[in-house]
Parts: C-alpha cells; structure tokens; sequence
C-alpha cells in the first residue's frame, strides 16, 4: 500500500483513500461527468477552520471548526474560546457545547443557555437543570417555567418571587 501526502493537512494516508480522514479534502480527481455538474473539488467554501496562534493553558486562544459533519466528522473546536459543531473550551459556542460557559443546541457546563441546557450552576433553555433553571421545563434547586421541578418552584415557594427581586404583589 502506497502512502501520499494530503495537500491539505500533510497527513500520510493512502492512495486508494477517497477522501483524507483527518481534514475530508477529497483525493479522487473529478471525472468529466463531476465537473460537468459543477460539483466542487478541493476543499468546499462552506469549510472553515482557524486556531490561534496565541496558547494558554495547552489550548489554542481561539478555535473555530464550521463545516458539514459528513465533511469534518466529529471533531470539535478545542479552545479557551471554542466555535464550532461540536465546541469544547472555557467558553463554548456550537451545537453541542461544553464548557464553564456554554451556549448551543444541546450545552453542559457551570453556565449553559439555550436549547437544552444541562448546568451544574445556571442553566436556561427551552429545558433547563441546574442549581438555577429557566426555562420551558426547569428542573433545578430554585426552578423558574412552565413546568418547573425542584424544592423551589412558582408553585409550591410563595417566596421565590421575592427572592428574584419581584414587586410584591398587593391583594384586596
């Protein structure tokens, strides 16, 4: 088995490979019957990558992974400021989003918003846990929605409403 370089990234991989599994840039040439459909070789323009050169902590300042799955595979952005499918960092922006703050579809961390939001601290959503939950469905300690559940909830603490700073309200 003969190895070749991707033009790319540089890894080893082999000739008979339809495409580098490290970045996804295809090997194949296109046949006549592909660049008459004006199907893209190369790397497509919807990809992007960019990491920093800038370190702290062994991980790169800022790292941005956009792209297709089928086209990136899993592989998440990694860094103090990670944007990305799959985003992994102190601050985390992406699909799937991990990180002491966390915003995306499907979030885990301290502080998590948006989506669904799985927060060991605070977390807001469409379905929120956390110590503090908001949302939709709040599950939490002190839970604030439409259907909340934990030991402080609109429903069975009368004094969560002043605890959040609200007016009292005045009964006649």
């Amino acid at each position: 088995m003969t190895l070749v370089r991707c033009a790319d990234c540089g890894r080893e991989i082999s000739e008979q490979a339809t495409a580098c599994p490290e970045c996804g840039r295809p090997l194949q040439e296109r046949s006549s019957a592909t660049a008459a459909s004006g199907a893209w070789a190369g790397r497509p323009p919807y990809f992007y990558e960019y990491k920093s050169q800038t370190i702290l902590l062994g991980l790169p300042l800022i790292h941005v992974m956009l792209g297709p799955t089928w086209l990136v595979g899993f592989r998440p952005a990694r860094g103090i400021i990670a944007v990305g499918n799959i985003a992994v960092g102190f601050a985390a922006f992406g699909g799937v989003a991990m990180g002491l703050v966390a915003f995306g579809g499907i979030s885990l961390g301290i502080v998590c918003i948006v989506g669904m939001a799985l927060a060991l601290g605070l977390g807001a959503g469409g379905i929120a846990t956390g110590y503090w939950a908001v949302g939709g469905i709040a599950i939490g300690v002190y839970a604030l929605g439409g259907l909340g559940i934990g030991a402080h909830t609109l429903q069975n603490d009368p004094d969560l409403l002043r605890i959040l700073g609200a007016p009292p309200s005045s009964s006649r």
